[in-house]
């Protein structure tokens, strides 16, 4: 078996406090920590259907698997619909922008990435 793959994912973000949200304390999460992974789908851009993928964590007890709720749109004509991907572990926190922390994770399900 080869080398399982890992994702880079914001910790911002989540189906319950919506994109903006940040649920973790100051200068979490860490290496080693167990998160939850979200997958956020974008399915049309003004009114063209799209296949973009962003990833985002949050703190374990958030996990879900599954689509959580209907797609919804935004202003700015975008469609995006949250997908719960499970847990995983993070490997290390990659770098910090104002209101931004992104971090390595390793899934714990391979068929996520």
């Amino acid at each position: 078996m080869g080398e399982q793959r890992t994702i880079m994912a914001n910790a911002f973000g989540n189906p319950i406090g919506g994109l903006l949200d940040t649920p973790w304390p100051a200068d979490h999460p860490i290496a080693g920590e167990r998160v939850a992974i979200f997958l956020v789908e974008v399915t049309r851009v003004d009114d063209d259907a799209e296949d973009i993928r962003h990833y985002h964590i949050a703190p374990v007890t958030y996990a879900r698997e599954g689509p959580i709720g209907s797609p919804s749109g935004e202003e700015q004509g975008i469609s995006v619909q949250w997908v719960g991907c499970g847990t995983g572990t993070v490997v290390r926190p990659i770098g910090e922008q104002p209101g931004e922390r992104i971090c390595e994770v390793l899934p714990d399900d391979p068929g996520i990435v």
